[in-house]
């Protein structure tokens, strides 16, 4: 059960953090009033703890979590009872003056009146004070972000399990089809980087935001969560939670619900099983899962290539680590998943690591076939390796049920509905969806200026290339085909000083040859087949290179390579 009080024992760590309070005179001290308010307002939800393995009971107290519980509403019940106190030593003394004016002993019927109209008075003073405390209404809510929350051990080595437990909520609220949920690689934009609310509002698209601290001390987990209505920065609710590292799934799934409750969403029995279900998890196999979690999500933001790779294969070693721990572990089956199709063609070959990633995501749904990630693992395995079309609908459609803001999921559809159905408003109707979901990193599920140009929709692809960065490359093909060969050109300067990835290169190279400037493109073959000796190269691109420059048996020849590899 939620509470505001907990055992977790004051690790070195803890006892040298800043953010630490160690008495109720320094909590007194920061909140700026007298010991024994603090200690009657420990009975009003006041976040202090308490040492049970000491013989006497010494209490401390987190500024962070202290901030959360003031925030939301609680500096009005400190003017209220000033308020109230200076209320009442006026009426101590204008009371006894107000009686004596009177020449006669009052009636008896007098006197009654008299106390009626004070415990009326107290009775309504103490109302008022109930609804201070009282949680606010909230407002109408269908969007919600979760920011990142803040680890609030200041340990750097911890920031993995703060990222994990921000990463799960995300999960779990995504899981409820009510509510539009921001996707975590958005929200990681704003870890360390405290913008206003409303700000955040405008920026994401969202009604309110979930903030919070997480702790972690020995087997134990303490995360601290607020819900806001961003747009006013109206605080909404707040509360605390604790639980034994074991039952780390079931603390999650509670604060989710909460959190749907606080909103006034009616959860489906559906979610209601998805969020009451969930299993006790070795302690072991939780951290080395998190800790994949991390380097996977992490590896978007490496600065080269190789460190790119390396996060990937880090990832896949802590997810094997977490199995070897727990083989039953759905999660660390989907992450694996995910981490071999992210080696694949830019990295590895397809045929390398693509049966792996489809193996872990069978395994997966074995274990757990509500897990709305590994549906969709296997719905890219089945379009771009596979090539089997049925079950590439039926896995994304799938994980779309489970999860409807699952970016990754409507991307992926939009693919199938693009280039198979060949349905393209509905297609770009899916990317449209994933890019809401997930505004401040939306190459991370796909290129929607990629796509329009494959759609042949060149002013749309333009339009679009100027809402992302680095697409000089599809920049230069769009200007090509519109027959405007000095835009192309320029386009394609650009991109040519921004990479040496082999796969943009060869489109790089196909945009120079569209505009003319074939010179220019036979200059990058070279550079192209060179890195084709060394590492896997995706045969499509280089064909449509050679189809640029009108050499139509190299580019046959590369297609046949390219289906051989089962290039995606």
């Amino acid at each position: 059960m939620p509470s505001n009080t907990t055992d977790l024992r004051d690790t070195p760590s803890e006892r040298s953090s800043p953010d630490r309070l160690d008495s109720w005179k320094e909590i007194a001290a920061y909140l700026r009033c007298s010991e024994r308010t603090v200690r009657r307002w420990e009975q009003e939800g006041l976040p202090v703890h308490r040492h049970p393995h000491k013989k006497k009971a010494g209490i401390y107290a987190y500024r962070a979590e202290i901030d959360i519980w003031w925030r939301n509403g609680h500096e009005h019940l400190k003017r209220f009872e000033e308020s109230t106190e200076v209320t009442l030593k006026r009426s101590a003394k204008e009371l006894p003056v107000w009686l004596a004016a009177w020449r006669r002993p009052l009636p008896t019927a007098a006197i009654g009146i008299v106390f009626l109209v004070v415990a009326v008075a107290g009775l309504t003073a103490w109302r008022f004070r109930d609804r201070i405390l009282r949680r606010v209404p909230s407002a109408h809510i269908e969007s919600i972000a979760v920011l990142p929350l803040e680890n609030l051990s200041h340990d750097p080595e911890q920031e993995y399990f703060a990222d994990g437990m921000t990463d799960a909520l995300i999960t779990d609220l995504a899981k409820i089809h009510a509510l539009r949920v921001i996707s975590r690689n958005s929200i990681m934009q704003y870890k360390g980087n405290r913008k206003p609310m409303p700000q955040i509002a405008r920026e994401l698209n969202v009604d309110a935001v979930v903030e919070g601290t997480v702790m972690r001390s020995g087997n134990q987990v303490r995360i601290t969560a607020q819900l806001i209505e961003a747009p006013r920065d109206r605080h909404l609710w707040a509360d605390t939670y604790e639980r034994d590292l074991r039952d780390v799934l079931t603390l999650q799934d509670e604060v989710a619900k909460d959190i749907a409750t606080e909103v006034r969403i009616t959860l489906t029995p559906q979610e209601q099983s998805n969020l009451s279900h969930a299993r006790q998890i070795d302690p072991s196999a939780n951290e080395a899962y998190l800790r994949g979690l991390y380097e996977l999500h992490g590896m978007t933001a490496e600065p080269t290539e190789a460190l790119k790779s390396q996060s990937l294969e880090k990832a896949i070693a802590y997810f094997k680590q977490s199995l070897s721990y727990d083989p039953n572990n759905a999660l660390a089956y989907s992450g694996l998943a995910d981490a071999y199709y992210d080696l694949s063609t830019d990295y590895k070959a397809p045929l390398e690591v693509m049966p792996k990633a489809k193996a872990a995501a069978a395994k997966a749904i074995e274990l757990d076939d509500a897990l709305a990630e590994a549906h969709a693992s296997l719905g890219y395995v089945a379009f771009s390796f596979d090539w089997d079309w049925e079950r590439t609908e039926r896995e994304f459609r799938r994980a779309l049920e489970l999860n409807p803001s699952l970016p990754r999921a409507h991307a992926g559809y939009g693919e199938f509905l693009l280039f198979v159905r060949r349905q393209t408003e509905e297609g770009l109707q899916e990317f449209h969806r994933a890019y809401a979901l997930d505004p401040l990193l939306p190459l991370s599920h796909g290129d929607l200026a990629w796509f329009l140009f494959l759609s042949k929709r060149y002013n749309e692809a333009i339009e679009a290339t100027h809402r992302v960065p680095h697409d000089d490359h599809i920049l230069a093909l769009s200007y090509a085909e519109l027959g405007q060969p000095e835009q192309a050109l320029a386009a394609a300067d650009r991109a040519i000083k921004s990479t040496q990835n082999p796969v943009l290169l060869s489109q790089i190279a196909a945009a120079y040859a569209l505009a003319g400037r074939k010179d220019k493109a036979r200059g990058l073959i070279n550079e192209v087949e060179a890195q084709a000796q060394k590492r896997y190269l995706c045969g499509f691109n280089v064909a449509c290179l050679y189809s640029a420059l009108g050499e139509k048996e190299q580019a046959f020849a590369w297609l046949d390579r390219a289906f051989l590899a089962r290039s995606d």
